[in-house]
């Protein structure tokens, strides 16, 4: 039984199931997997006070929706609340990269010797409840998958991965699911099992049309740790999770003495420079620097720093690192000629940025997969040279300027763009580099809007020019990203319109490769290719996070896992409030005593390697 392009629900499959007989489909018993066993994920010094207050996370705009598929759906905090609402089948152990359990307590793998498909089985814990009490069954897990599939959901990227990746999952009994791949992809296990969060059927299990509007602002029962209550969620202003006090996995060596807080706030605080006053007067716990300047000149001297009251710490560790830069729309003029981008490209400087405004903190990006050893070491090094890229603009027909000293192509207009970006605070950067793309010909406005409103322009590709940031994967998926199908989709990571017959066959060569060594290389004959048409004026990328925070957590001797990658995530999963410290914080305030300020640079994981 295959859904091909199903727009109607599949209701077969249960009775398919009973027909044929569940011990035909069950596997042999030896192969089941749970993990073995491997080491706690949180730290068991770690505190649960019930405190009156909040853990606060502090968002430059507020999220488009509360949806994870469909338009708009992309931004990281988004991903963050539903990994703390909802869970998948497995996980990744953040320490130790190997798979454990979620809602699976089991899985096994079967492999076709001849034509390299997979069969995956799923065992799911007979103890897991979504937060209405009912319990989390294949059943559940189908009906995700089927959510997924669904073009009505209007999420091209998501429906080809489950739709091309898999067949019709089958129901082998309550507690069981298989499915077998319709190709060979090695990381298609990855994404059944670790990147697909369960939704309960009884809601999910709805037309498209209606999931995009009912669950546009609204969060379904889920079997993670927090859930949002009626009444926490004030549009434009903040969302807030209560953490569940019947949470089922509570005990399991997965989940135990991780997310200790009893309330998450996510809080919209348009202004920098007000968020810091806030967290200056103690107002707020946790301040997230991301200014060099702040963080070598400013900080430094802060009294609250001196004192030891408030700790400063830069926390590295190995997590993948994505790339940043300015993306060129390359479906239409003037970012449709190779020329252009690569002009754009040298007149991008990021060496000035760095030494500047950066206090050469950020490391150059060469690279579209920086960081770890998957990218090509022999991309060129595109540098500022104003020279070339005026050699450059020449050959693509910007020979002359008009009296107001700007550029202009065959046809006598203006060669003139506008950046529109967020947060407001990012002016001071684009203002150096507007000066260099000016000095060049090039009519270059500034625009700062509400980030709500740049995401859906840029899902709907509503751009010439705009400045982006990914997250890195540790294992790289460019399929979604660069795939030639997802160029004039909207709503696809495939922002710039990116198309490549070479890549594409590369991307099918990736998917079909089991060992790392050659998965490696292929990933670097695909950077070199994307590097070379210049589709992003690639930035910078810090390896690193920079943490104040006023002296009353508790958190593991690392402070964040090896694999770790978005800040907010790590702190809410293992963290803690530590009411000891804070009363000594409190009477040292009082007395006006200093704390010892800790080592300000966090190597943990540098050491682990």
């Amino acid at each position: 039984m295959v859904c091909k392009r199903s727009k109607a629900p599949i209701f077969g499959i249960v009775a398919f199931s009973v027909l044929l007989g569940t011990a035909a489909l069950l596997p042999a018993q030896e192969g089941w997997q749970n993990g073995g066993n491997y080491p706690a994920i949180g730290d068991p010094g770690a505190k649960r006070e019930v405190l009156d207050k909040p853990m606060t996370i502090v968002l430059r705009s507020f999220v488009p929706t509360l949806r994870r598929q469909g338009p708009n759906s992309r931004p990281a905090t988004i991903a963050t609340i539903h990994g703390l609402v909802y869970q998948p089948l497995i996980d990744i152990h953040p320490n130790t990269e190997e798979f454990h359990p979620k809602l699976a307590k089991e899985w096994k793998i079967e492999t076709d010797a001849e034509g390299g498909r997979q069969t995956f089985w799923f065992r799911l814990d007979p103890r897991a409840r979504f937060s209405d009490g009912s319990k989390v069954t294949a059943k559940d897990v189908y009906w995700t998958w089927w959510h997924r599939i669904q073009e009505d959901r209007k999420d091209h990227s998501s429906r080809v991965t489950f739709f091309e990746g898999y067949e019709e999952p089958v129901i082998v009994d309550e507690m069981t699911i298989k499915v077998t791949t319709k190709k060979q992809n090695w990381r298609l296990f990855l994404y059944f099992g670790a990147a697909m969060l369960i939704y309960p059927a009884k809601y999910i299990h709805i037309p498209g049309k209606q999931y995009l509007e009912e669950y546009n602002w609204k969060l379904m029962p889920g079997s993670g740790p927090y859930i949002m209550k009626e009444g926490d969620l004030k549009k434009g202003e903040s969302i807030t999770l209560s953490r569940r006090h019947d949470w089922w996995a509570e005990n399991e060596r997965w989940a135990k003495n991780t997310f200790n807080f009893e309330t998450i706030k996510f809080k919209v605080i348009r202004d920098t420079e007000l968020e810091y006053e806030r967290f200056r007067a103690g107002e707020l716990d946790l301040f997230r620097i991301t200014r060099s300047q702040r963080w070598v000149q400013e900080v430094p001297k802060e009294k609250i720093v001196k004192k030891g009251w408030v700790q400063r710490r830069k926390i590295f560790n190995q997590s993948p690192q994505g790339f940043s830069g300015l993306c060129m729309n390359m479906r239409t003029k003037p970012f449709n000629d190779p020329r252009v981008r690569e002009a754009f490209c040298h007149l991008f400087n990021v060496e000035l940025l760095n030494k500047k405004l950066f206090f050469n903190e950020y490391v150059i990006i060469d690279s579209y997969y920086p960081g770890r050893d998957w990218g090509n070491p022999d991309n060129p090094k595109i540098r500022f040279d104003p020279d070339r890229a005026e050699e450059l603009l020449y050959e693509a027909g910007y020979k002359e300027r008009n009296d107001d000293g700007w550029l202009v192509d065959e046809d006598g207009k203006q060669f003139e763009l506008t950046l529109e970006f967020a947060p407001a605070a990012w002016e001071r950067i684009w203002l150096v580099v507007k000066k260099d793309i000016e000095e060049a010909g090039i009519k270059f406005n500034l625009k700062s809007i509400d980030r709500t409103t740049l995401i859906k322009k840029i899902g709907d590709r509503k751009f010439r020019i705009t400045h982006q940031a990914w997250t890195g994967l540790l294992f790289p998926n460019p399929e979604t990203s660069w795939r030639s199908d997802f160029a004039d989709k909207k709503q696809t990571n495939n922002l710039p319109g990116f198309k490549s017959d070479k890549v594409d066959a590369l991307l099918e060569e990736y998917n079909v490769e089991m060992d790392r060594a050659e998965q490696k290389k292929i990933i670097r004959q695909v950077d070199a290719l994307i590097f070379k048409e210049h589709p992003f004026a690639l930035g910078w990328y810090a390896n690193f996070e920079r943490i104040l925070y006023w002296d009353k957590f508790g958190f593991p001797p690392s402070m964040f896992s090896k694999i770790g990658d978005i800040w907010m995530e790590e702190v809410v999963q293992l963290w803690w409030f530590d009411p000891q410290k804070e009363q000594e914080l409190q009477a040292a305030m009082k007395a006006g005593k200093s704390i010892p300020q800790g080592e300000i640079e966090v190597r943990f994981w540098d050491k682990a390697k």
